[in-house]
C-alpha cells in the first residue's frame, strides 16, 4: 500500500531473529509488511483486469473508497468481508485484503480461513498469499504449516529475486526455532549462490548467519 516495489530490506535475519526454541514473531510481523506490499503490487492487476460482476466491482470500489477516508478499520474491514462474499475477481480481492487487515489486528486464524478461500490467478499475488500464510501459522505457533507454506510461495513465486530468498529468510528462522541447523544453512546457502543480487543489496553479509548454522550443526 505504501509502494509498488518490495522493501526486501526488512527481511533480514536480524529482524527476523528466532530464539532457541521460538520464532521472533514481532520480526516476522514487521518484515510481513514486504509481503503486504507484494500483495499489494498483484491488486493493481486484479482492478486492471477485473471482468467480474457489476455487484462485486461496485461492493470493493465502496470498500476501496472507505479504506482511503479514514474509517474506522473495524467499519472497512466489514466492507471487505461483505464484497468478498459476492464471488468472481473483485470478491477475490476483496479476501486478500480482508486477510492483510485481519493480520494485522493479530487475527490469525480468521486471516488464515479467509485468505484459504481466496482463488489467485497471478503468481506474484499467489506467492504474496501464501507467504502471509506462513507469516499466520508463525504466529499460531505451527512451523510445520508455515514450512509448507512457505515452500509453495517459492515455488509459485518461480524464482523471482526478491521474493524467495525473502522467503528463504522466514524459512532459515524456523529452521533455527526447530534447532534444525543444517536446513537452516542450506536456505542461506541457496540464497547466496542462487541469488546473489539479493545479497549485495543487504546492509549486512548473510555468509555470517550460514556461519552461524554451520557451526550450530557441527556441535
Amino acid at each position: 500500500m505504501e509502494t509498488n516495489k518490495p522493501n526486501v530490506q526488512n527481511a533480514t535475519p536480524a529482524a527476523e531473529e528466532a530464539t532457541e526454541k521460538k520464532v521472533n514473531k514481532k520480526g516476522i510481523i514487521t518484515a510481513a509488511v514486504v509481503v503486504l506490499i507484494i500483495v499489494v503490487i498483484g491488486l493493481i492487476w486484479f482492478l486492471v483486469n477485473s471482468n467480474a460482476s457489476q455487484k462485486a466491482d461496485e461492493a470493493i470500489a465502496v470498500a476501496d473508497l472507505e479504506a482511503t477516508t479514514g474509517l474506522n478499520d473495524s467499519i472497512v474491514l466489514a466492507k471487505y468481508i461483505d464484497a468478498a462474499k459476492l464471488g468472481h475477481k473483485s470478491g477475490n480481492r476483496a479476501k486478500l485484503e480482508a486477510g492483510i487487515r485481519l493480520y494485522k489486528n493479530g487475527q490469525y486464524q480468521q486471516a488464515l480461513d479467509i485468505l484459504t478461500t481466496a482463488s489467485v490467478d497471478s503468481k506474484v499475488v499467489e506467492a504474496g498469499r501464501m507467504a502471509l500464510m506462513g507469516d499466520c501459522y508463525v504466529n499460531l505457533n505451527d512451523y510445520n504449516k508455515a514450512l509448507s507454506c512457505y515452500d509453495k510461495a517459492i515455488s509459485t513465486a518461480d524464482n523471482n529475486p526478491q521474493i524467495v530468498p525473502f522467503i528463504l529468510v522466514k524459512k532459515a528462522n524456523i529452521y533455527r526455532a526447530q534447532n534444525n541447523y543444517n536446513e537452516e544453512l542450506k536456505a542461506y546457502e541457496t540464497i547466496f549462490n542462487k541469488y546473489p543480487e539479493y545479497t549485495r543489496n543487504l546492509n549486512f553479509d548473510i555468509r555470517k548467519y550460514a556461519e552461524r548454522a554451520r557451526a550450530a550443526a557441527a556441535k
